[in-house]
Formats: C-alpha cells, structure tokens, sequence
C-alpha cells in the first residue's frame, strides 16, 4: 500500500493540482482583468483542508478530493457558475453583469492557459534536453519482412525512395503508405557508397525502424517547432476522441483517473524529462476537453454564450437548470464509464 502511494497517488496528486492550478489560474487572471471579483479559487472539491484570503478577499484553498478545482466568481451560485439571484450581488464585482464577450474570454482563458502551459514545457523539452527527431538510419529492421530480402541492413541511411528526397522517417513513412503492395525504389547510404535496392511494400510495411537522434535546439528555432508539434498533438487528439465516437476506435481506451494515477507514477519514474513529456500531454487534454460543448463545462458554457448572442439574450433560468443538468448526467457518466474502463483493466 505504501509503495502504491509513494509511486503513483503521489505523483498524480502532484501533477494534477499543478495542471488544475495553471487552469484555474487562467480564469482567475482574465476575471480579474476584468474586475470581476473572485471569491475562490479551489484546489480540489469538498472540505476545505487548509487556505487563506488574500488582500482583495479570495479565498485560496486547498480541498478534500483532489480531482479537480473550480474559481467561484462573485454572482456565481455554485463552482459550476450558475447564475444565483441578484439579492446582495454588486453587478461591478459580478461575472454575471459584464458583457458577452468579457465572459466569454473568462471561460476561454482556462483552456487556454493549459495550451500555453503545454507550448512552455515544449520549448522546455527542446531547448533543454533536446529535439528527438526520428531519422532514416535503419536501427531495427526484421530479417522475414520484404526491406532485408531486398538487401537493406542496420545501419544503412536511406535518401531517396522513388526519387523523393527523405529527411527524416516521418517521410519515408509516408512514402511507404502511399505505395503499398507496391515496388519503391530506395536510394540508400552504406560505408560512404550510395547504393539502389526495390523493396516491395506488403501491409503498408517494409519492416525497419528508424533512429531517435536528439538535436538541442536554440530558443527561437524552439518555437517554431513547439509550435508544430503542439497542433500535430492537437490533432491527434481530436481525431482519436471522433474515432471513439464513431466507433472506429475502441472505447475501452478511454481511462479514468486510476489509469492516470498509474501512468503519473510509471512516467515519474523514468525522470522529470518523461514527466514534463507526461504534464505536456495531459495539459493539452485538459484545456481541450474543457472546450467540448458540454453543459457545466467551458465549452458548455461557451455553447451557452452562443446561444445568447444568437438570440440577442440569454436562455431562461428553467432551461439553464435543465441544461446544466444534461452536462451532470454526462460528466458522471463518462467518469463511470472511465474508472470501469481502469478496472476491468487489472482483469484482463
């Protein structure tokens, strides 16, 4: 049981309040920005632990379940920012009274400060550890597949396939995809000599791997490609929720917070560069789930503003109730669905 704590409750704990914080603070700093007062800023949901109230009257806290957290707005009922009555409530101070687009980029904000976290710990990684770029220098290639019948070997640094220069193995790969069941001429280095072979492509494979080389890499060029690899994760992100979605993609990858507790403990353990890696990919899904369109949510909320702005006011206490109910019922189950997900997972 102590091992248990010590090498994932630990771990999780600690990065989730640093995720949640740097989430929760984007909302805090865009509201107050706004001169919208804060009441509380939470780490975590429940009985309060331990916390203080600063100067302009937050009360920031810690919290008994630390799944999460909330900032509780002057105006708000409750941490899901529902609207409470306006007895005792000073429309200067209340999230509630400024305008669409002030709420707007309040909601936004937290999301968005988990994107910026995650673009920091990026430049981060590449400017610090360095850049692992994936080259064309075969480190593994498999003696029953068509690469090695053909006469290709470790060590070998491939050029051209088809006449199409290769930088790196993101390109072969794609060559490869594009010609499958297909012969590819492949152009290719050995001890100083350039030599040619035809490798027949068989399941979108050839059977090589490429090398991981790491390339330190200077603040600015960083950036740029911080940024690339910041919507290349993006996108995979979105596309493997829409391929669960559709059923395309087993929704039994879908983990809860157990199975992230157990890869916040195995990624601890390999270092603080896997664990920024680990806190990089997590930040991004935070932010993004945080958009999806679901009541109690930001993006639910922001769906919400939409439909304001659309009909030039804002939907009736009846419907909001309703829908913040919807978003309840959703959000509990897809956490069901998740911890069974993470339990069936010591069964199998």
């Amino acid at each position: 049981m102590f091992e248990i704590l010590l090498n994932n409750i630990i771990p999780f704990v600690i990065i989730l309040t640093i995720l949640v914080f740097v989430h929760e603070l984007g909302h805090y700093s865009v509201a107050r920005y706004n001169d919208v007062k804060v009441e509380v800023f939470s780490i975590g949901f429940g009985k309060e632990l331990f916390g203080f109230t600063d100067k302009s009257g937050t009360r920031w806290k810690f919290s008994l379940v630390p799944l999460g957290g909330y900032v509780k707005m002057h105006g708000d009922l409750d941490e899901a920012s529902s609207k409470k009555s306006t007895k005792n409530i000073n429309p200067e101070d209340s999230f509630h009274e400024k305008t669409l687009n002030q709420r707007s980029w309040i909601l936004f904000a937290g999301p968005a400060a988990n994107f910026i976290f995650s673009f920091i710990i990026l430049i981060f990684i590449n400017t610090y550890y360095g850049y692992s770029e994936n080259i064309p220098k075969i480190s593994y290639i498999d003696q029953d597949k068509s690469a090695y019948k053909a006469g290709l070997r470790e060590g070998d640094t491939i050029i051209e396939v088809n006449k199409q220069q290769i930088k790196n193995f993101t390109d072969l790969q794609k060559v490869i995809s594009n010609n499958n069941e297909k012969l590819i001429e492949i152009n290719f280095i050995r001890d100083g000599k350039v030599n040619l072979v035809s490798v027949k492509v068989e399941k979108n494979i050839i059977g090589i791997r490429g090398t991981l080389e790491k390339k330190k890499m200077t603040f600015i060029s960083s950036i740029k490609k911080s940024s690339e690899q910041l919507i290349n994760f993006l996108k995979l992100t979105i596309v493997g929720v829409y391929e669960i979605i559709t059923g395309t993609r087993g929704a039994d990858e879908l983990g809860g917070p157990i199975r992230i507790a157990e890869l916040s403990g195995d990624f601890w353990q390999k270092g603080i560069e896997s664990t920024l890696w680990f806190m990089m990919i997590i930040s991004l899904n935070l932010g993004l789930i945080n958009l999806f369109p679901i009541p109690m949510l930001d993006g639910g909320h922001l769906l919400l503003n939409l439909v304001e702005f659309v009909n030039g006011k804002p939907l009736s206490q009846k419907y909001l109730e309703l829908a913040h109910t919807f978003g309840f019922f959703i959000l509990i189950s897809l956490m069901i669905f998740a911890t069974y997900n993470d339990i069936s997972r010591f069964f199998d």
